[in-house]
């Protein structure tokens, strides 16, 4: 025996029976292996109806079915549960209760036997119907403190609500919902639109369109106003201006209702006159101040007109003093009457009268005695005083 194992030929004749052996042992197992059948149950698989959604609802139908699954090993190990769709199909089907509808099963493996439980199931199809309802439209939050929110406007007015009967009756409303929270302008958006039946929000129907254009004017209250222009510096020597026409002359202004009622005119841009040596088309910001939170125009465009001044003078122009306090005795000494040269576009001149100006002296001192007073003149617009006046008046204090 000793001999035959230290001879290579035996060796190797041995290690060839060996392998056999390994080789049918293995094969046997694995035909053994694939022979074997396994089961399985897969529940509540979902199902679906495949049917004419734009005329049918579902009104009852079971939710899911259960699969019975039988085959061998290597194929029951590639069944994907995920992967299942348990449907009926009624696109052949009309409006009423159908039994016996057989329930068909999508991505089963190949070599698997599957069994639907039930295998047949009852599908009620209800048709649809719809109403036309208008849109409400609800306004939540409050704009900026001072502003007040309009009357909303939607487009479209009405809309479709479509769906089965029982569906439709339970509709009371189709609301687009809107925050005007700390808003200070007119707010323009697409709203997506909500149903509601008696107990809050609805979903058992479908809106058409699902979304409106609703715009909600905001705006604080305000009056339409004359528009007071403001003017600085004079033309250069010799020129005068003799009309500033703006376009618009009134404006709308935005504020509190307090600051609005006091209101009689609006103080406009201040126009600097000291370059005004021809004629000239002038565009302005309308300054937002004082209680006023906007303005609208923003802009205003002024038409300056500058001509070639001249002089007139005028006498009789009452003086008048302030300034006294309590019990005090003030008196002009002499005529309280002065004459002035003005200066200005002939066309404002012309018509210019003493009454028109507005002269006065104001007291420095409250001491009894005489002192020189200097009178300042209020003029109409674009109306000055000629180079080189200074009036004077003589009061007494007692």
């Amino acid at each position: 025996m000793d001999k035959w194992l230290q001879n290579n030929n035996v060796i190797k004749l041995i290690a060839f029976l060996l392998a056999i052996m390994l080789w049918l042992i293995v094969n046997d197992e694995g035909n053994l292996f694939r022979s074997r059948q396994a089961d399985n149950i897969v529940t509540n698989v979902p199902l679906t109806v495949r049917y004419d959604e734009d005329r049918f609802a579902i009104r009852k139908m079971p939710d899911s079915v259960d699969l019975y699954l039988r085959g061998h090993i290597p194929s029951m190990k590639r069944v994907t549960p995920s992967r299942f769709e348990a449907y009926v199909d009624l696109h052949n089907q009309g409006e009423g209760t159908h039994r016996d509808i057989p329930v068909k099963v999508k991505g089963v493996p190949g070599g698997v036997e599957a069994e639907v439980r039930p295998r047949t199931v009852e599908v009620t199809l209800e048709s649809k119907q719809s109403r036309v309802m208008p849109v409400e439209v609800e306004v939540i939050g409050n704009p900026k403190p001072g502003y007040k929110v309009g009357k909303p406007v939607v487009k479209p007015e009405r809309v479709e609500v479509r769906g089965i009967r029982s569906d439709l009756e339970k509709v009371r409303r189709v609301k687009a919902m809107i925050n005007t929270e700390a808003a200070t302008e007119t707010i323009s958006r697409s709203v997506s639109l909500q149903v509601y039946g008696e107990d809050g929000e609805f979903s058992g129907v479908e809106v058409s369109p699902r979304e409106v254009n609703v715009e909600i004017p905001v705006a604080s209250p305000n009056r339409k106003l004359p528009l007071a222009l403001e003017y600085s510096g004079a033309p250069p020597k010799g020129m005068a201006v003799e009309s500033v026409k703006a376009e618009p002359d009134m404006v709308t202004v935005y504020g509190s209702k307090d600051y609005l009622t006091g209101l009689k005119t609006y103080p406009g841009p201040v126009l600097d006159l000291s370059a005004m040596n021809r004629d000239r088309t002038v565009e302005m910001e309308i300054p937002v101040g004082g209680g006023a939170v906007k303005v609208e125009p923003e802009q205003i465009t002024l038409d300056v007109k500058v001509v070639k001044g001249k002089e007139k003078t005028l006498r009789n122009i009452p003086v008048k003093i302030r300034g006294a306090k309590g019990e005090m005795q003030v008196e002009i000494v002499g005529s309280n009457r002065i004459e002035l040269t003005l200066f200005g576009a002939p066309s404002r001149l012309k018509g210019l009268k003493a009454g028109d100006l507005k002269a006065y002296g104001t007291l420095s001192v409250q001491t009894p005695g005489e002192y020189q007073v200097p009178v300042k003149v209020e003029t109409p617009d674009f109306i000055q005083m000629a180079d080189g006046q200074s009036p004077m008046v003589t009061v007494r204090i007692e």
